[in-house]
């Protein structure tokens, strides 16, 4: 029986958990074994139940709290240097720490979503499928990082941390890198997205593998007039303002999947006329009602609300939001919200948006050409395909 690893480090939502199960049940019936090691057991219940579970190795966070100037978004570079990248000591514990499990588990297979340190460990020694979205997964043959935005220059140097990481490298015995970016290469890299939701659209020379949906998305009527809310998992806490006053004057439009949602806020939208739902909905029947969808910019509900041609506000909390936001904001297919900016305004861009007939048109005609895209892509076909593959080797 082969063995196959699953490793997720970094990274928040139940995407990254989603996707590999998908993957590991897609290889069920082929006599493999998963491991999966990931960076929040707790949020294992969307894999099955027997299935063996491993603490991934913390990053060393060489930004600490007492430090926070210094941790950027602008870069991936600059985001995974504020998680230790740029740290030699911790970086070298930390690929010590996956080279151990790498030997425990003894792995014919890895699959790495969004887990740079366990890539670089297994480069040149286990074949390697790189998987994610657009944010996530890179392009491993660019020479540097991009910018992702310039609300500020880089605040560490990418020659340096490469330095750095080589020294790392070559003394574990492993393979130095020619730049940075090559650690999301492996021998094989799956981009789950839609190009229009890939923030490194402009490097990338491969096709991307499209989304995973689990039912195919279905064209939003004409007559559609509900408002679908996505409050996801724990987000609701990361926000610095309550949402729930804010969707109030469209209460009796709402529709809201919220599994952290507190009882009063709860109530307070109910009394008000909004459908709340303590559990996720099924996206193609709930969003084929829909109007508009407000959400976090989570890339699976993005790509999801594209091919199914409706417009959306999008409430970012962190960089990879934002650049889903900024994303569907630049293909006229919806609006953004930096949550950390003090004015903003839900209730306002949710006034412009229900009234922008240009952007629901937009919205249509893009649905039509993502559905007809979604015939050629077919992600799992090839996830099973590659790592068949490499299996055989």
């Amino acid at each position: 029986m082969k063995t196959v690893l699953f490793a997720w480090e970094h990274g928040g939502g139940f995407g990254h958990i989603a996707n590999l199960g998908r993957f590991a049940a897609l290889l069920k019936d082929c006599e493999i074994r998963p491991v999966f090691v990931l960076k929040d057991p707790k949020a294992a219940d969307l894999l099955e139940a027997d299935a063996k579970i491993l603490q991934a190795p913390p990053w060393p966070a060489a930004a600490s709290d007492e430090n926070r100037s210094y941790r950027s978004t602008v870069t991936m570079h600059d985001q995974l240097a504020s998680a230790g990248l740029a740290d030699e000591q911790g970086l070298r514990s930390l690929l010590q720490a996956w080279d151990a499990i790498l030997t425990t588990v003894d792995p014919d297979l890895i699959v790495a979503d969004y887990a740079p340190a366990a890539s670089m460990m297994a480069r040149g020694r286990i074949p390697l499928i790189v998987v994610g979205n657009g944010y996530t997964v890179p392009p491993g043959d660019m020479k540097r990082f991009p910018l992702l935005h310039r609300v500020h220059p880089p605040r560490w140097s990418e020659d340096e941390t490469l330095a750095t990481v080589n020294r790392v490298l070559r003394s574990l015995d492993r393979p130095p890198l020619k730049q940075l970016p090559q650690m999301f290469s492996g021998d094989a890299q799956m981009v789950l997205t839609f190009p229009v939701l890939d923030p490194y659209d402009l490097q990338r020379s491969s096709p991307l593998a499209g989304p995973i949906f689990d039912s195919p998305p279905l064209e939003a009527r004409m007559d559609a007039n509900s408002i679908f809310v996505y409050l996801s998992r724990g987000v609701l806490s990361a926000l610095p303002f309550d949402i729930v006053p804010q969707l109030l004057p469209f209460a009796d439009r709402l529709v809201i999947s919220a599994p952290d949602i507190l009882s009063e806020q709860s109530y307070d939208l109910l009394r008000r006329g909004a459908r709340v739902y303590p559990q996720h909905l099924p996206l193609s029947e709930t969003l084929a009602s829909t109007r508009l969808v407000i959400h976090f910019g989570g890339g699976g509900l993005a790509a999801h609300a594209v091919a199914a041609g409706i417009p959306q506000l999008v409430v970012a909390t962190h960089i990879e939001q934002l650049l889903n936001g900024l994303q569907l904001k630049k293909a006229r297919l919806g609006r953004v919200i930096d949550s950390y900016q003090p004015q903003a305004g839900i209730s306002n861009a949710l006034d412009a948006i229900l009234a922008d007939d240009d952007m629901r048109q937009y919205t249509t005609q893009a649905g039509h050409e993502h559905r007809s895209m979604l015939a050629s892509m077919k992600p799992l076909e090839t996830f099973k395909a590659a790592a068949l593959k490499f299996l055989a080797q």
